[in-house]
């Protein structure tokens, strides 16, 4: 009797397609994620600057009262009179606050892809922290407080929309803000900026930097969380480049290694030094006026990249905690 020989071929072939279909694996990008241990999270932004600009300011008490149940972070739970409404009326009546509330309200008609693009972040930032809690977000109109975009209090998250109105409000130019820090003022930037600031004030170890290196593998952490997170968003996004920076960094980057190398500035603990490398700006001093900023900001990204490639076993979590920033840059073996 003839045996049957069986094609094993296909059969790898179906578990191999299962493994890459259910987990992500461009690992250069961020850490893996088994797609079906994340748990969905829906995220709803509450919008107070459009109900306000609903308010009818002829019935203003009677309106404001309604609005405190779904709004009590911004108007408490206490039953006004309308003496105490006076500042809110004020507010609300004010012709620049009004032009504002009315951009946003042109710009944001909904906010349906910045919920999505939220829900995806908590989904995954969920994956990664199960411990901490997922806020509650909020959206208004902060009168071009472009200096806090974004603010994260325990677990609420406000987001000021009137500084996400794009690059050619003629208001920011009016205020002075310069043309590098604009450019990062769009709907683009709102989930980015979100899980900054979360991270920030959730997740960054709080031990002194004192070298380059210190703060380099720092803000390489940062990054390295938003690719986690936000594994769709480009890196331009991210760490706010232009296409032109990106190939410039692209292109000059051994360069920029070697200046370090030659002028012994990882271990430099000169502040003056360091911020030069890693302060945003038009681009880094010292460096090509082509160059982008923060170009201590970019090679730290790609250190934790290659750390993180050459460690497979170890968590995010473990990563962000690590405050040795030594080992990590000297484990990383990343030279351009």
């Amino acid at each position: 009797m003839t045996m049957m020989k069986i094609n094993i071929f296909p059969i790898y072939l179906i578990l191999t397609l299962f493994i890459l279909q259910s987990c992500d694996t461009n690992s250069s990008k961020g850490p893996k994620v088994y797609k079906s241990q994340i748990s969905d999270i829906d995220v709803k932004i509450h919008r107070y600057e459009k109900a306000l600009a609903k308010a009818d300011t002829n019935n203003f008490l009677a309106d404001i009262s309604k609005l405190q149940n779904e709004f009590p972070l911004f108007l408490g739970t206490d039953t006004y009179t309308n003496e105490q409404l006076s500042p809110l009326y004020e507010y609300v009546t004010d012709t620049q606050l009004i032009a504002l509330s009315n951009a946003v309200l042109k710009k944001y008609p909904n906010l349906k892809n910045q919920e999505t693009q939220l829900s995806s972040a908590f989904s995954r930032y969920h994956y990664f922290f199960a411990d901490k809690k997922i806020p509650r977000v909020y959206s208004y109109v902060s009168n071009l407080h472009y200096e806090q975009p974004i603010i994260f209090d325990d677990s609420v998250v406000i987001i000021a929309l009137d500084v996400y109105l794009g690059e050619n409000l003629s208001a920011y130019r009016g205020l002075g803000i310069p043309y590098y820090k604009i450019r990062c003022m769009t709907d683009d930037n709102i989930a980015v900026d979100v899980m900054k600031e979360i991270y920030i004030n959730e997740l960054a170890p709080r031990n002194k930097q004192k070298t380059l290196v210190d703060r380099m593998i720092a803000a390489g952490k940062l990054l390295y969380y938003l690719d986690a997170v936000l594994p769709n968003v480009p890196d331009s996004l991210k760490i706010c480049y232009t296409s032109n920076q990106i190939d410039w960094i692209e292109n000059n980057k051994s360069n920029v290694w070697a200046f370090l190398v030659e002028n012994k500035l990882f271990y430099s603990a000169d502040y003056k030094t360091q911020t030069k490398l890693m302060q945003d700006g038009p681009f880094t001093t010292g460096f090509s006026n082509n160059s982008p900023s923060r170009l201590g900001m970019w090679l730290g990204w790609q250190i934790v990249r290659k750390y993180m490639d050459n460690h497979t076993d170890i968590s995010l979590k473990n990563l962000i905690e690590n405050t040795d920033a030594q080992a990590i840059f000297n484990q990383s073996g990343y030279k351009p």
